[in-house]
């Protein structure tokens, strides 16, 4: 088996497109995808203003709306038709309409009709438009109300009271700063990562098992069928192993997500994960024998695998059938894991069955490969 992993080892060196699949597109992939979220938390997305009022009032909410982190204000919009013209044209992800006589409502006392307008079909990018903006006026109007009822001769207090009589306290848990280096970024490289995993695998085997090809060499230099597979996926376990530690040291340590659980956990739930989606991809290709339906077959399972896992939408609100679709695949439970250990430092006892999921995935695909192998030493045998 050893001499088989040291000829593999050889023959990614020597095949360029194994050395793309298996080195060059993950580490690509790992730049490409740190570089898009370094930042972290999305701001200065543009926004224009249809301010009908012209009163020191409006152009104190328009300071403040392009003083919003979230936001920038691009220019100034003469009426909603040629606001909506700028969001569907793509130059603007929301529009705030200021009415007239905006501030004179506010000195009176009468309820302020200021009106947000934002793109939700992106979601991520609306739900942010429309809280910066939000928080802005808010901010501004509070404290136009807070002098106005200082200067009918309210205290301080009463005055605060007044405006707000309920305080409400919003805490966000485990993801203050709504960081998307925390929510999306540790999702998506083992998602990514999968999907490259199952498919190399699937095509290192093809090179030595698919039609054409003369297993039997491989197998009398390893001593057998089974260690003569274990040869050929245990060099991409390591390199692919490799690759997911340089991308939580980029992650965890360049980028400053706080590792506040188990290290041993998280690095047994790691080759578990590995080793799960690479069993993927060869499953796909001994039951097929033919790599283009391989490919479809990881194809169908790995590429959807994101929306599963329950980050963009909450897999208790899935049907049944996704659920169990969900539970299938190992990036949902070593996601859970990750995000678990690292940012809720969640008990061993809880996360440790994300491991146990892992490992029953694993002994199952396995399982299922032995007995195709077991098929193919038949045939080698009867062959020889």
């Amino acid at each position: 088996m050893l001499a088989v992993m040291l000829r593999e080892f050889r023959l990614i060196l020597r095949r360029p497109a194994l050395l793309g699949l298996v080195v060059v597109l993950p580490v690509l992939m790992l730049v490409v995808l740190t570089g898009i979220f370094r930042a972290g938390i999305p701001t200065g997305m543009a926004v224009v203003v249809v301010d009908l009022d012209r009163s020191d009032l409006s152009r104190s909410i328009t300071r403040m709306l392009d003083a919003a982190p979230e936001i920038t204000v691009r220019e100034q919009a003469l009426s909603l038709t040629d606001a909506r013209a700028k969001i569907v044209a793509g130059h603007a992800r929301g529009a705030i309409y200021l009415p007239q006589g905006l501030e004179r409502d506010i000195l009176r006392g009468a309820p302020p009709e200021i009106v947000i307008f934002y793109d939700n079909q992106h979601m991520s990018a609306g739900s942010l438009v429309a809280r910066g903006a939000r928080g802005a006026i808010d901010a501004a109007l509070t404290g136009l109300r807070l002098s106005v009822r200082q200067g009918q001769g309210e205290a301080p207090v009463q005055a605060m009271v007044s405006i707000q009589p309920i305080p409400l306290q919003a805490h966000a848990l485990f993801n203050p700063a709504f960081d998307y280096v925390h929510f999306l970024l540790a999702a998506l490289v083992p998602t990514v990562l999968q999907i490259i995993a199952a498919a190399a695998t699937a095509y290192a085997i093809s090179l030595d098992f698919g039609p054409g090809r003369h297993p039997q060499v491989l197998a009398r230099m390893a001593g057998g069928v089974l260690p003569a597979m274990l040869g050929k996926i245990l060099p991409y376990t390591v390199i692919f192993l490799l690759i997911l530690g340089l991308s939580d040291i980029a992650l965890y340590g360049w980028l400053g997500v706080p590792l506040r659980g188990s290290l041993l956990l998280m690095a047994t739930g790691a080759v578990l994960f590995v080793l799960g989606v690479q069993l993927i991809g060869a499953a796909a290709f001994v039951l097929t024998r033919d790599m283009g339906r391989a490919a479809s077959i990881i194809a169908v399972i790995t590429a959807p695998a994101f929306g599963f896992m329950g980050l963009g939408f909450p897999r208790e609100a899935m049907s049944q059938l996704a659920q169990a679709w969900g539970a299938l695949i190992p990036g949902t439970w070593y996601v859970q894991l990750r995000i678990d250990q690292s940012l809720r430092e969640t008990p061993l006892d809880i996360s440790v069955w994300s491991v146990v999921w892992l490992a029953c995935i694993a002994v199952a695909l396995g399982a299922l490969v032995l007995l195709r192998l077991v098929r193919l030493r038949r045939e080698i045998e009867a062959t020889s």
